[in-house]
């Protein structure tokens, strides 16, 4: 099974000038890179969250239609970010993408959880997982680790990833959530954006990727699960193109600035795990 994996993308329909030359860069970027992402072979093309800017439904339309178009709305899956929630309540923005708030679907090669890690108050950014979705997610922990497991989340776990210690840039802290997912007894593989740097920490017998935002480093996470090895590797489009057309839109985006050290280290760009030695209580040859 093949996951082709997105950061936040930020598409932001309203810019701060109405220049031409600006939106013009802006759609250049997000055509070509959206053509890009899409183009990849894949089971699922999956959005971390923070899709939209600003939450606006132009925003959502906009990424819908290049779904729309290539014929893969039944294999686009998202996870609502903080900023995709800025505008408009939950339930507007399902209804208009028709996807759901958090569920979980069952392959033969892995497990894949989606979470709703989304607060509908724009001065607070940070994450949370409502009771509702913490008593599902118990349930789902206790399922047979037959299989890998891979949660997406828009935010990452307090203290896992990097910047995830800085204020609201992680699920809240006072959430106890890593109890209930060291109950997963299997390999567990926890993907997040929000904090627009590339990272991958180890912690017991879970990993945590985290990706950059697509303005900033334009890029897939490629994730490839057969017989119990799970390769992730990060696909970079980068180009002079795509660094011209973000210098030139960028900076007419409201309340955006890239994140120095977003690309991070080569730690950040790989991982290479066999699932069954990353169980939990079993020590890798």
């Amino acid at each position: 099974m093949k996951l082709a994996i997105i950061g936040d993308l930020h598409y932001p329909d309203e810019l701060t000038s109405d220049e031409p030359s600006i939106a013009a860069a802006r759609d250049a970027y997000y055509e070509r890179f959206m053509d890009l992402f899409l183009s990849l072979e894949a089971d699922y093309y999956i959005s971390i969250g923070d899709l939209t800017h600003a939450g606006e439904a132009a925003e959502f339309k906009y990424v819908m239609r290049h779904i729309e178009k290539r014929g893969l709305r039944d294999r686009f899956l998202h996870v609502l970010g903080n900023h995709d929630t800025y505008t408009h309540p939950k339930s507007d923005i399902l209804a208009l993408t028709r996807l759901k708030r958090y569920e979980v679907i069952e392959e033969h090669d892995a497990r894949i959880i989606l979470l709703d890690t989304a607060r509908e108050i724009r001065e607070d950014w940070s994450g949370t997982i409502d009771e509702e979705q913490l008593n599902w997610l118990h349930n789902q922990f206790r399922q047979d680790p037959d299989k890998p497991l891979i949660v997406i989340g828009h935010h990452p776990l307090y203290g896992t990833t990097a910047r995830s210690t800085e204020s609201m840039m992680s699920l809240d802290p006072d959430l106890t959530v890593w109890p209930l997912f060291e109950q997963w007894q299997g390999a567990g593989f926890y993907f997040n954006g929000h904090n627009h740097v590339n990272s991958i920490v180890q912690q017991e017998h879970w990993h945590f990727i985290q990706t950059a935002a697509v303005p900033d480093v334009p890029s897939v996470r490629m994730v490839n699960i057969i017989d119990q090895e799970v390769n992730v590797e990060t696909i970079s489009f980068a180009s002079d193109a795509f660094s011209n057309w973000a210098s030139v839109f960028t900076p007419h985006m409201y309340d955006y600035e890239r994140h120095p050290g977003c690309e991070g280290d080569t730690s950040a760009l790989e991982l290479f795990v066999n699932a069954q030695t990353a169980r939990k209580g079993v020590a890798p040859k």
